[in-house]
């Protein structure tokens, strides 16, 4: 299989695995090209050719992207249309804010289990899935401080 066909197949993985996490699957191919291409920089047409998509559905989800700031969008001197990247320094807000999510749901449940102490049966449930969370806890701290130590690191 050629180099092309390779990072196509990989573009629609990476979109597939957003889709599930609650993506449109135009907006997940556009972030796993913009991560691979070269020169980083697309256009809106550029990337309509290249996804194979409509340019109206490029637009809605450029416009999804760069609401959660995860592309950015540039203007050149010399230039008519806007250019579209990812922004690495914003991803790893986003991750963060999603760490922040899953960390929540922990406060939740132990929440929950503060009020179910005087019934065990009925806390079991939620025993199960506090567990769950409370085995992410540490793996998510440590992710915090790498992804802290990668954002100094890209201000630097």
């Amino acid at each position: 299989m050629a180099r092309e066909d390779l990072l196509a197949s990989w573009v629609e993985h990476f979109a597939m695995t957003f889709e599930r996490d609650g993506l449109p699957l135009i907006a997940g191919r556009i972030l796993g090209y913009l991560l691979v291409c070269n020169p980083p920089e697309r256009t809106a047409a550029e990337l309509s050719a290249a996804l194979e998509a409509s340019s109206g559905s490029i637009s809605t989800n450029l416009r999804l992207l760069g609401g959660n700031g995860l592309v950015r969008k540039m203007t050149r001197r010399g230039r008519l249309a806007a250019l579209y990247r990812v922004d690495e320094q914003r991803w790893v807000d986003f991750v963060q804010g999603r760490l922040e999510a899953i960390a929540g749901v922990r406060e939740l449940t132990a929440g929950g289990l503060r009020l179910m102490s005087g019934d065990p049966e009925r806390a079991e449930r939620l025993r199960t899935v506090d567990e769950v969370y409370g085995s992410l806890s540490g793996a998510l701290d440590d992710l915090r401080r790498r992804l802290q130590h990668t954002r100094d690191a890209q201000r630097a």
